[in-house]
């Protein structure tokens, strides 16, 4: 099944530039951008940056992939045609999110790529292949979260409006979408009870090596449980004739 899928994802084009092209020109941005901003942390703003980006980019993939295809598969009738095969809808998720986890690490993999070039300047960690620990959970959460708007979500069109509508703003308030000092004060108070903040904690301190052992583990901590919970509910809600 996942063979499949990811083969069938290898050969859509908005799949591979929603997942590589936006991305890395968004690094590219920001990083330009803010990276001769001084850091509050006293780390280097570029190093943050990026894993800024790095975060984000897996929160903004996973939630399209999710809510994506499963309104895609709705709409060209994939759903009846599932249904023949003796398979769990919660197969054919965790197959979809199987597929997704790879692209994400190939995402990550390539915005670090692109951060260490001498253009940009990103130094990362000798700890930083365990970022693709919190990359592959905040993937995750943000695809079961995808999958739960494709369910909720009537057409194709609404379903992409919906997700840009969810993930863009908790990008600038979880502050991936430029550095958190340079937030508004209420936002920076609410900015630790949203889930691209945990996942940018959690993908900072093993990549770069900002931040604290902790907040890491207590980022990969929420990651781990809402994304079990969300897996839950899209399990319990997902129907054969939706």
């Amino acid at each position: 099944m996942s063979k499949v899928l990811l083969v069938c994802d290898l050969r859509d084009a908005p799949t591979l530039i929603f997942t590589f092209l936006v991305p890395a020109g968004l690094l590219i941005a920001l990083v330009l951008s803010f990276g001769d901003m001084p850091s509050s942390s006293g780390g280097d703003s570029v190093n943050e940056v990026s894993s800024n980006v790095v975060a984000f980019g897996t929160a903004f993939v996973g939630i399209f992939a999710g809510a994506s295809h499963l309104a895609l598969w709705k709409e060209n009738g994939m759903i009846r045609v599932l249904r023949a095969f003796p398979i769990s809808t919660g197969t054919i998720l965790l197959s979809q999110a199987a597929v997704g986890v790879m692209f994400a690490i190939a995402q990550a993999v390539l915005l670090v790529i692109i951060g260490v070039t001498p253009w940009l300047g990103m130094t990362p960690a000798i700890t930083a292949p365990a970022a693709l620990i919190p990359v592959v959970l905040g993937y995750l959460m943000f695809f079961f979260l995808g999958v739960l708007i494709g369910i909720l979500v009537p057409s194709m069109a609404a379903v992409s409006m919906v997700a840009v509508l969810i993930v863009i703003p908790l990008g600038y308030a979880g502050g991936a979408m430029m550095p958190e000092e340079g937030l508004p004060d209420w936002l920076q108070t609410i900015a630790p009870y949203t889930p691209i903040y945990h996942t940018r904690e959690a993908v900072t301190m093993p990549l770069v090596d900002v931040g604290t052992w902790g907040d890491a583990a207590l980022g990969c901590l929420y990651l781990t449980g809402v994304s079990a919970l969300l897996f839950l509910v899209v399990r319990s809600l997902m129907r054969w004739d939706k």
